[in-house]
């Protein structure tokens, strides 16, 4: 890993505005969030209801994007928590930056650890929620990033699909529920990991950017203790046929939630 990324002059470290209190410090190309962050925070939001307190975890955290927006959507809720889990110490520090900066430290605790370690780290049945953005590439698949970190947030390098839902049904507790941005073409493997980590798929959102094109990426909402039964909601369409963003990611875009059909 490189530990000067954070430092480096060519692309450093800037402070973007997210909502009115919401500001994130990212780092263009080494440490920084796509469109599958914002969406699986804004799917995962659709679905969080709950007036007592309620803890989140956010599990390959990168720089804490998800649980800093959840957080920010439920701010005035008041009642839930985020733990973010990230092997990366730079990004795990970013993170923390980010907290601060809006005012979210008293809600979010970065723990800069290897997941596979959670099981011998924390107690089990402590989670209402785990959201979690995963390497969407094995590790023999696809070209290898000059960057340490873009390698191992791309590829199973250091965990695999498995290892993250085999420690999400330990912290999760019954009824709790995960939820999972991931790659159309791997679906197979994650059928397999959620089945072998007995964690049940409830709701299926495919991802498209424009209304006939094909889909790049599938939101899951998975449950621990849940009987089968699955339901495919309508796509998300990113755009219109005009080029313009489409009214359902402006939803996403203005208001953090997803609405799921």
């Amino acid at each position: 890993m490189n530990q000067n990324a954070t430092t480096n002059t060519e692309n450093p470290i800037k402070l973007e505005k997210i909502s009115e209190t919401l500001r994130v410090y990212q780092q263009k190309g080494v440490f920084s969030y796509g469109t599958d962050a914002v969406l699986l925070s804004a799917y995962a939001a659709s679905f969080m209801k709950f007036s007592t307190e309620r803890r989140l975890f956010d599990l390959c955290s990168g720089t804490g994007i998800i649980g800093l927006m959840l957080l920010d959507y439920f701010r005035e809720n008041g009642k839930l928590s985020a733990s973010a889990v990230e092997i990366n110490k730079d990004a795990s520090r970013i993170s923390e930056m980010s907290a601060k900066e809006s005012g979210l430290s008293d809600k979010f605790t970065v723990h800069n650890m290897d997941l596979k370690d959670i099981r011998s780290t924390f107690e089990g049945d402590i989670a209402d929620f785990i959201t979690v953005n995963p390497p969407y590439m094995s590790a023999s698949c696809g070209l290898m990033c000059e960057d340490d970190y873009k390698t191992i947030a791309r590829h199973e390098i250091l965990c695999n699909l498995e290892d993250i839902f085999k420690s999400a049904f330990h912290l999760l507790k019954t009824g709790g529920n995960m939820f999972v941005v991931y790659r159309p073409d791997r679906l197979s493997t994650l059928f397999a990991a959620a089945k072998s980590a007995r964690l049940e798929i409830k709701n299926m959102t495919f991802v498209h950017s424009k209304e006939n094109a094909e889909s790049k990426l599938v939101l899951c909402k998975l449950q621990k203790g849940a009987k089968e039964g699955m339901k495919i909601s309508r796509p998300f369409i990113m755009y219109g046929e005009n080029g313009e963003y489409s009214e359902d990611y402006l939803l996403v875009r203005e208001k953090g939630v997803m609405e799921i059909g």
